[in-house]
């Protein structure tokens, strides 16, 4: 797309805000009024924190029904706007038996391109709205037992996938291309919700016609401008069409890496889709009783729908299909939950020079890392004499460790390679 057809799509987008300001603020301020409200409700206690299997999570689910609905987006799922699957809940008591099978379902809507000259493929616009209910196995706070109710992972991208519909649905007349709107269940659970979209999607609906999935999880809490567009290596014009959006919204991106990790569109990528993950990155509240709706930065979650949904329209406006940058490493394992933990937050968008480990951006107050002399800003590059090339490899390593026992870390610090003993602690 040249650029002056891309800067007609973002003045569009932002409501010609040099023509008619007023208007324009008017609509960003609704939308911020909107977003907060809507947030509030998803992360309330009434919600109890989402669980897969709870009555919390259904109730979100009808009611991200009832905004699609509202939009005017039509039911694609496998009933309605629903595409039910099951999912096992391990039992604590044998952690070696099938467990409890539950029912669980994304919420499926799709946007029609009203634009006579319509082109061939489909785009998805996906958000989790599951979290972790009374805490358990994903919790960092085990001993709680109180509600997580996950304001920013997802009821953040949740409410931002709502609102880009609203965005998108006001330009449909204008769309060469179908976007789906996809609220996915059970990404807390290992992305079974996703994984189901991908390897049995909605009757109709053949995956190889899927042109780009766009992911938005943990969106809320944007600090100095700076978002992680994680991703942008899974396509060779995805920093093209990404960064001049990113620069009209002064947004700092940072648009690197390949199209694995820990969130949905990992399920998209690995079935030879080109994706991004719009993340501002891990807290010190993530999978926490305390990741309120309160801490969310509404108006900066706001100004990241504006991009994805900027992403979107030029995305459907596009002839040329992206070309897919395949990963060299191969696809992370499903992990068990289980093993060992260190008390570390990632920094997801890793070093700026692209090497190979994993960033910390924090260490955990009285952790086994920090007993252990670990620190933020260094580049964990080897665990128990395995390569920690990135988050995948740190996990799989803790996954298989056992409380208790010890291990030696390899850092890069300032420059120089450390090698640290730590001590694994229990996992939550």
């Amino acid at each position: 797309m040249s650029y002056a057809v891309s800067w007609t799509l973002a003045a569009m987008l932002l409501g010609a805000a040099a023509i008619r300001p007023a208007v324009a603020q008017s609509s960003r301020d609704e939308a911020v009024e909107r977003y907060m409200a809507e947030i509030v409700w998803l992360a309330a206690d009434e919600r109890s924190g989402r669980g897969i299997g709870t009555d919390g999570l259904s109730e979100a689910g009808a009611w991200i029904e009832a905004r699609f609905t509202e939009i005017v987006l039509a039911p694609s799922g496998s009933a309605g706007f629903r595409q039910s699957f099951s999912v096992s809940i391990p039992d604590p008591a044998d952690p070696h038996s099938e467990g409890t099978r539950v029912d669980a379902f994304n919420v499926v809507g799709r946007l029609i391109a009203g634009s006579p000259n319509s082109l061939p493929g489909i785009i998805v616009i996906g958000a989790h709205y599951d979290h972790l209910g009374l805490g358990g196995p994903g919790s960092l706070d085990p001993d709680s037992h109180a509600i997580h109710n996950g304001a920013d992972d997802n009821a953040s991208g949740t409410v931002a996938l709502i609102e880009a519909a609203r965005i998108l649905f006001d330009r449909r007349e204008t769309l060469r291309r179908d976007i789906l709107f996809v609220a996915f269940s059970a990404e807390e659970s290992g992305l079974i919700g996703s994984s189901a979209f991908v390897h049995s999607p909605p009757a109709g609906l053949d995956i190889h016609d899927i042109t780009a999935m766009l992911n938005m999880d943990m969106v809320g809490r944007l600090e100095s401008d700076r978002l992680q567009v994680l991703g942008g290596d899974s396509a060779k014009e995805w920093k093209d069409i990404v960064e001049q959006h990113c620069e009209r919204l002064t947004l700092d991106c940072v648009i690197q890496g390949d199209g694995f990790g820990s969130s949905d569109h990992s399920s998209f990528f690995a079935a030879g889709i080109p994706v991004l993950h719009f993340f501002t990155g891990a807290h010190a509240e993530y999978h926490r009783p305390s990741d309120d709706a309160h801490l969310v930065d509404v108006e900066g979650a706001v100004r990241i729908v504006r991009l994805v949904a900027a992403t979107a329209l030029e995305l459907a406006d596009r002839k040329a299909a992206l070309t897919l940058v395949e990963s060299t490493r191969p696809a992370p394992i499903r992990m068990r939950i289980g093993g060992a933990r260190l008390g570390t937050i990632p920094d997801y968008a890793g070093p700026a020079d692209g090497s190979p480990g994993l960033l910390l951006s924090a260490v955990r107050s009285e952790s086994p890392a920090e007993q252990g002399g670990l620190q933020r800003g260094d580049l964990i590059v080897e665990m128990d004499g395995f390569e920690i090339r990135g988050i995948e490899d740190f996990m799989v390593v803790l996954s298989e460790a056992t409380p208790g026992t010890r291990a030696t870390v390899r850092v890069i610090r300032d420059g120089k390679a450390l090698e640290l003993e730590v001590t694994y602690g229990g996992s939550p």
